[in-house]
C-alpha cells in the first residue's frame, strides 16, 4: 500500500518536462558566457590591462622597439589615408619599462609619408607629387622614436620604411 501511493503522488504531481531541459540549459549556459565577457571586458578594457607594457634592457632598445610598434601599424593600413608630407597629427604615446627600473616611461612615435615608391628608371611626374608616379610600388615613411628614460635618458631613432 505504500508504494503504490508514493508512486501516485509523483506520477500526479509531475509534468512532461522533456523539452525544456535542453533549453533551460542553453539559456544558463548563454548567461554564464555573458557574465564572462563582462569580466573579460572590465578586466581589460576599464582598468588598462589590455595593452601589455614591454620591458626593455635599455632606453635605445625601446626607441627600436618603437619603431618596430609603428612597421606594424604601417602594414596593418593604419596610415594609407595621409597624403605625402602629411604625419600624425599628434605623437602615437607607448609605455615601456626598464629591466631593474621602477616606473614607467614613454616612447613617442611620429610617423609621416614620404613619399612614393618607384622602381629604378620610372620618372616621377606631377607637382609636388601630387599624382601616382607611373611605375607606382608603394609609399615610402619616415619614423622617428623618441623614448624618454630614467635620470633624464633619452633615446632617438630615425627611420624610413618603404611599403
Amino acid at each position: 500500500m505504500e508504494s503504490n501511493r508514493a508512486g501516485y503522488c509523483i506520477k500526479k504531481l509531475s509534468i512532461n518536462n522533456k523539452g525544456i531541459s535542453l533549453f533551460s540549459a542553453i539559456v544558463i549556459a548563454l548567461f554564464a558566457l555573458l557574465a564572462l565577457a563582462g569580466l573579460y571586458f572590465a578586466l581589460t578594457k576599464l582598468f588598462g590591462t589590455a595593452q601589455t607594457i614591454k620591458t626593455y634592457a635599455s632606453v635605445r632598445d625601446a626607441a627600436a622597439g618603437g619603431v618596430h610598434h609603428a612597421v606594424i601599424m604601417i602594414q596593418s593600413g593604419s596610415f594609407n589615408e595621409y597624403n605625402i608630407g602629411e604625419c600624425t597629427s599628434s605623437p602615437i604615446e607607448v609605455k615601456f619599462k626598464i629591466y631593474g627600473e621602477t616606473g614607467e616611461f614613454n616612447n613617442k612615435i611620429t610617423v609621416c609619408l614620404s613619399a612614393f615608391k618607384t622602381p629604378p628608371g620610372y620618372e616621377v611626374t606631377g607637382v609636388a607629387y601630387s599624382r601616382l608616379p607611373a611605375g607606382y610600388k608603394g609609399f615610402v615613411y619616415t619614423i622617428i622614436s623618441e623614448a624618454e628614460g630614467p635620470q633624464e635618458t633619452r633615446s632617438r631613432i630615425e627611420a624610413v620604411y618603404a611599403r
